[in-house]
């Protein structure tokens, strides 16, 4: 168990770095970095092409927020315990808090404005979308793709098979973009939201892949059993 935590608590500040280096020196810490034409580029194009995406990516984006995806998480994990999957039963909670703690941090240091169409009514900005917060990275893109990669980890750990990996690619990838249609993140948000937070469910469902619940009562190999084992009679 301590060894699981000490690789959760070294993976995420090596996380939490890789996410504030790239954000002070692509994206700027007040926005307006490098990458930031290129960010222009496809914000663009997404507005001329998200015509029949925008409702689909409502409900991604209502599922991926923090209140229904914690709600999410907490039921998995239950479900997960309740199926005796011992400690990795808590890998889509770890995932979720990982994520969100690293959204916290690294915002509270990035304060990257949001793109205009993040508000509405603003110019090309969809109606009943309000995101006002700030920008780097996306939270969906962070949390909720951790918890799709974990559990997609844990399957593909747990059976052996490769398809996990392919759904769950397939599941980031859609809130990643389901950011993008709406014009609340820049793409530098989501993709780098999306590939700190992939890691960081991939580390949760191996660390915690054969972790014994702690004080977990276990049989004593050397304990005598009460069933004897019949002796032969002799022969008369």
């Amino acid at each position: 168990m301590w060894r699981a935590m000490l690789i959760g608590i070294a993976g995420i500040v090596v996380l939490e770095v890789v996410a504030l280096v790239l954000g002070l020196v692509l994206v700027g810490r007040h926005g307006g970095g490098p990458i930031q034409d290129w960010d222009n580029t496809v914000g663009r194009w997404w507005l001329h092409h998200r015509i029949h995406l925008v409702t689909v990516s409502k409900v991604i984006a209502f599922l991926g927020d923090a209140p229904a995806l914690a709600a999410i998480s907490v039921v998995l994990t239950a479900i997960l315990v309740a199926l005796r999957q011992r400690v990795r039963a808590l890998t889509p909670l770890v995932a979720y808090l990982g994520g969100e703690f690293m959204v916290y941090v690294t915002r509270a240091v990035i304060h990257r404005p949001r793109p205009r169409t993040a508000n509405f009514p603003a110019p090309n900005a969809i109606r009943g979308v309000h995101e006002t917060s700030y920008s780097y990275p996306s939270g969906h893109a962070t949390a909720a793709v951790a918890v799709i990669i974990s559990l997609a980890a844990l399957a593909a750990i747990t059976w052996r098979t490769w398809w996990p990996w392919v759904v769950g690619a397939v599941l980031a990838l859609a809130v990643a973009g389901s950011r993008l249609v709406l014009g609340v993140h820049w793409f530098s948000d989501v993709t780098f939201g999306m590939l700190v937070g992939a890691a960081w469910g991939i580390l949760v469902a191996y660390a915690l892949r054969n972790v014994e619940w702690p004080l977990a009562r276990r049989a004593d190999p050397t304990a005598r059993s009460d069933h004897r084992p019949e002796t032969s009679q002799p022969k008369v």
